[in-house]
């Protein structure tokens, strides 16, 4: 995510070593007796804890787990700093992401129980500033759920051809996830309340629950409270699974939509109150009545996973036949996740000190919960999912290919379910990348995933970035229709939220990254095509020399390199 070089290359190659050489300390038991029932559901966790951090390149990891009877640990493993080898600290503060935004909500049900703030009121009554369409019109309920028609990262103010926001989807009527939103949220109780967003869930949330060690601010001041951070080495390619990692470049975050930091026992209290309030005890945060609207006021999230809705900051998902609640929050720095299965009433909270790579503990917090779970009720638990994950049917990518580049590559089987990727004098095991999408790591390879292009139920053809490989024999280079190739390129924010974004062009279309296709809209914009309608929008423009030089992605300027 840092567009800067923030790390030599022999630092940076300590990534992966440091993570081995931290040992493992044993969970930390923050209620009173020992571990009891629950020992052999700790171990079995923090055994997929080390699984997690070493197949996935891990530094560190902590995780709280609770229950609804008192019951709470802390588990930890790998590295707070790769460059000392330092053990990870459980009393250091995380960054817990978009896990934040079920703060802010609270926060928000509480000062409307308090009657300063109106939960149904138009967002433009307390945000009049804010370039805003009249209508349709907006409501802070409609941000809680995301169901605001709003972009996901739009800035307040963007570079759009009015300078103004757009409403995508009928408010109420399509899910669709945005920080923009919960951004509005924390402004606009902000402009209620006269105080910083900070202080606010602070006041409202932290300070009532116990969680004195948390922060409702990520700022600077406090950065030697932090594990140390990390992110991707490379900032031009997809990141491999357990890929080189450098330090990642220190962001302040103060909104709603992703600035609480806390420690793993602050977020054991967490778990505590929302296992209670899933179950109607609401207390010391909200009535009984008050806690019931807020976890079953919810809309549809098709968009989170296939049956989920979402409520106030909390998704409501289907995990082996059991209901839980869940969210995930990825920084620049930090990745974490969150699972709570009220009916058995166990709940999991993890964070990880690298973020920017895709990657979020959520196997390990739903594996948590179905290990406590099982320890309650004396039940077997189910098996966790793998951290080597598969690719799916790989027979249909095996054969020879053939580049517009002259270059070619024969695909094999490799062990049960796996791919090897041989070209030249090199052989890779291929790892998965997304539907339809495998990675090589080979010199040469990496810039880009394979795309396969699909011929009923053949691939046809791999693209990898604007070179197209033929199955089975060389082809022609196709050609790509002047207005599409005048916007190919790769564009950059040098934003360490933003990056890179590559466009690149076939025959029938623009592509984002190569497997997001673009469509073009009547007022000259473009849009992804997603499952549903999707509120991105995207304009190309300042020509040079025939060749666009500048996208604006939903309001966020990008400039071609090169």
């Amino acid at each position: 995510m840092d567009r800067r070089t923030l790390l030599s290359t022999s630092l940076a190659a300590l990534a992966l070593a440091g993570t081995a050489r931290a040992a493992t300390p044993a969970p930390t038991i923050l209620s009173s007796g020992g571990p009891g029932k629950y020992a052999a559901a700790l171990d079995g966790i923090q055994a997929y804890m080390e699984q997690h951090r070493r197949d996935y390149g891990l530094p560190g990891l902590v995780l709280s787990v609770a229950d609804g009877e008192g019951f709470a640990a802390v588990l930890s493993c790998g590295s707070s700093e790769l460059e000392s080898h330092s053990q990870t600290d459980p009393g250091q503060l995380y960054q817990i992401g978009s896990i934040s935004k079920s703060v802010a909500a609270l926060a928000a049900f509480r000062l409307a129980e308090a009657g300063k703030f109106d939960l149904d009121a138009p967002v433009k009554r307390l945000l009049p500033d804010l370039p805003l369409p009249d209508q349709p019109v907006v409501t802070f309920r409609h941000l809680l759920h995301h169901t605001a028609g709003l972009p996901d990262d739009a800035p307040f103010f963007p570079r759009s051809p009015d300078g103004r926001l757009w409403i995508a989807n009928p408010p109420g009527k399509e899910w669709s996830y945005s920080n923009l939103g919960y951004r509005m949220l924390g402004l606009a109780m902000s402009r209620a309340t006269g105080r910083p967003v900070g202080e606010i869930l602070e006041a409202q949330v932290l300070g009532p629950l116990g969680m004195t060690q948390s922060r409702g601010a990520i700022v600077a001041a406090d950065r030697p409270r932090y594990a140390g951070g990390y992110s991707p080495y490379f900032i031009d390619r997809p990141y491999p699974q357990a890929g080189r990692l450098a330090q990642a470049q220190w962001v302040d975050m103060v909104e709603a939509a992703g600035c609480v930091a806390s420690t793993a026992s602050d977020m054991s209290r967490y778990l505590a109150w929302l296992i209670a309030a899933s179950n109607g005890k609401g207390g010391p945060l909200l009535s009984e009545a008050s806690a019931k609207r807020f976890f079953e006021d919810s809309a549809p999230a098709p968009g989170w996973a296939e049956g989920a809705r979402y409520a106030n900051g909390l998704a409501i998902v289907q995990i082996k036949g059991r209901t839980l609640l869940h969210h995930t929050g990825g920084m620049t720095n930090f990745s974490s996740a969150l699972h709570v299965d009220p009916k058995s009433g166990v709940g999991a909270f993890a964070s990880t000190n690298v973020g920017g790579t895709g990657y979020r503990p959520r196997d390990i917090t739903a594996h948590a919960c179905a290990l406590m779970t099982a320890a309650r009720d004396g039940s077997a638990p189910s098996r966790p999912a793998p951290t080597r994950p598969r690719i799916a049917k790989p027979e249909l990518f095996v054969g020879r290919y053939f580049g517009t580049d002259g270059r070619s590559f024969e695909i094999a089987a490799e062990g049960e379910g796996g791919l090897a990727l041989r070209m030249g004098g090199g052989t890779d095991v291929l790892e998965p990348a997304g539907a339809g999408q495998v990675l090589s790591h080979l010199p040469g390879l990496d810039r880009y995933t394979l795309v396969a292009e699909r011929a009923g139920d053949k691939v046809a053809a791999l693209w990898w970035g604007p070179v197209r490989f033929a199955a089975g024999a060389a082809a022609p280079a196709p050609k790509i229709p002047a207005e599409l190739a005048a916007r190919v390129g790769d564009y950059v924010n040098d934003s360490p939220w933003l990056g890179v974004m590559q466009v690149m062009a076939r025959p029938d279309g623009l592509y984002l990254f190569g497997s997001r296709k673009l469509e073009a809209l009547p007022d000259g914009s473009w849009r992804p095509i997603d499952d549903s309608p999707s509120p991105e929008r995207i304009w190309f423009d300042a020509p040079v020399a025939g060749r666009t030089a500048r996208m604006s992605y939903s309001g966020a300027d990008f400039v071609r390199q090169g």
